[in-house]
């Protein structure tokens, strides 16, 4: 699992209108570029949020990402509402 590399995927879909139009047409051909695992491929084509907030991917990414797929955002807390409390949300930056 390379989270890394879904979260670029993620900022690509956000920065190149392109690239969200192309994910959308084709997701294989758009993920490509990308390495990929086939859990990660899964997730990102069949719009799974809860996946993807199990996998890590950065809540602002999580936004970007269920925009690029036109996911509502009411329909991507549903299906992240259950993981509540499953994953530590704290800035690394000390106040």
């Amino acid at each position: 699992m390379s989270l890394y590399e879904t979260q670029r995927f993620i900022h690509t879909l956000n920065v190149q209108p392109a690239a969200t139009e192309q994910f959308r047409a084709d997701a294989a051909a758009a993920m490509a570029g990308y390495d990929l695992d086939e859990a990660e491929r899964t997730a990102l084509t069949d719009g799974d949020a809860a996946a993807l907030w199990r996998m890590g991917v950065h809540p602002l990414l999580m936004l970007h990402y269920c925009r690029a797929r036109q996911i509502p955002p009411p329909e991507m807390y549903k299906q992240i509402g259950p993981l509540a409390g499953q994953r530590p949300l704290v800035s690394a930056r000390k106040r």
